[in-house]
């Protein structure tokens, strides 16, 4: 499928152009972040790309956007990775996308728990567990069922323009529209670690995909990356991949023709507390990603535990909660961060987890820890 590039309209006088990304199924987040910057019908919200998958709701996320656009609201949004996967399975007529389409119902029931397919047979009364001789038959009943949301969600366009800017979900091979739409549309989609290419742009390429804390590992943070040199602005927050996640949005003044007139704004959930006391900060010894996660055991502590990363040797500690298991892997810690927070007396914190030895909290879009005043084995853990 060749690249798909559609020109967003001019932005209402008074209004703003604002961008998100990787909602991945939090309509939650989507309607607080809309809520916290009063998006109005003057804007111009696009999203780009990975509405669905994931996250525990991803038909409402598809309807909730349908509505907007429904009300009159100005909502354009542009394909992400996990859109063209899942529903060229779902439309293909063959028995290898029939096989595809089944490991995603088996994956994302065991895995995520939740998914856009999961959804629609859920809200029909369909279990899983009495698919798997029928898959074509399940796919004739999705198609009929829900024929509004695939056909939009088949439909969109790669690539989404507006002045100066370009959004695309997972980046770009280059700015020159001409050359883009001879590109095959997944060279937009599937761009990991885009920061990291070498390339520079004369417009400005606005993506998702990655979450921006896999792009650092000294701290773990949430906050948009905008890369001056190179013209990107990276915005994913990490919605249902990270404990911390927030939902950021870049927001444009209308027809801004450069980064200098951009602010950022995000949404979480998360209950927020000022600091008690102060706390010195200390980079993290450890980041994990999901790309070498692979831990063993030390020492189990309630609700703690230490751990040696089995690629460096680092030993941490880390919450319980965090360890996963895959048949035939390692044991797994989640995404994390053993960083202390730089926390004066005062400073208000979003409380993401309480743990017996303190808080793993998030400041201005940082995650880290904040300890209790009293935890006496600081030194030994946190050295």
């Amino acid at each position: 499928m060749k690249t798909v590039i559609r020109q967003i309209p001019a932005t209402p006088a008074g209004g703003r152009l604002i961008a998100l990304s990787d909602i991945h199924g939090y309509v939650r987040y989507l309607k607080g972040l809309l809520e916290k910057i009063r998006f109005s019908l003057s804007d111009t919200l696009v999203i780009i790309g990975d509405l669905i998958e994931k996250g525990p709701e991803s038909l409402a996320t598809v309807r909730f956007v349908l509505d907007l656009i429904a009300q009159g609201y100005s909502v354009s949004v542009s394909m992400g990775n996990v859109e063209m996967s899942r529903l060229a399975d779902l439309i293909g007529t063959n028995a290898e996308s029939d096989k595809r389409f089944l490991h995603v119902l088996q994956y994302d029931s065991t895995v995520w728990k939740h998914g856009l397919f999961l959804d629609m047979m859920d809200e029909l009364g369909i279990s899983p567990a009495d698919v798997s001789a029928g898959v074509p038959a399940l796919k004739q009943t999705l198609l009929k069922h829900y024929r509004r949301e695939i056909d939009w969600l088949w439909n969109l366009p790669t690539v989404l323009t507006a002045g100066n800017f370009l959004f695309a979900h997972a980046g770009v091979p280059t700015d020159d529209l001409n050359l883009l739409r001879e590109t095959e549309a997944w060279e937009c989609l599937k761009r990991d670690a885009f920061l990291r290419e070498d390339v520079r742009f004369t417009r400005y390429v606005v993506t998702g995909h990655w979450p921006v804390s896999l792009y650092r590992s000294d701290i773990d943070s949430m906050r948009p990356i905008y890369d001056a040199e190179k013209r990107i602005i990276a915005i994913d927050g990490g919605c249902a991949l990270k404990a911390g996640a927030q939902l950021n949005a870049l927001i444009l003044p209308a027809d801004a023709q450069d980064m200098r007139q951009a602010r950022f704004e995000y949404y979480d959930p998360f209950p927020v507390i000022a600091a008690g006391y102060p706390q010195k900060g200390r980079p993290a010894t450890i980041h994990m990603r999901y790309f070498d996660c692979s831990v063993d055991v030390l020492e189990e502590m309630d609700d703690l535990v230490l751990l040696r990363h089995q690629s460096t040797g680092r030993i941490f500690p880390a919450p319980k909660y965090l360890l996963y298991h895959r048949p035939g892997k390692p044991v797994q810690c989640d995404d994390y961060s053993d960083a202390l927070l730089e926390v004066k007396a005062g400073d208000l914190l979003s409380v993401v987890k309480e743990t017996s030895i303190g808080q793993i909290v998030k400041k201005d879009g940082e995650l880290g820890w904040y300890l209790k005043e009293d935890f006496p084995r600081k030194e030994a853990f946190f050295p």
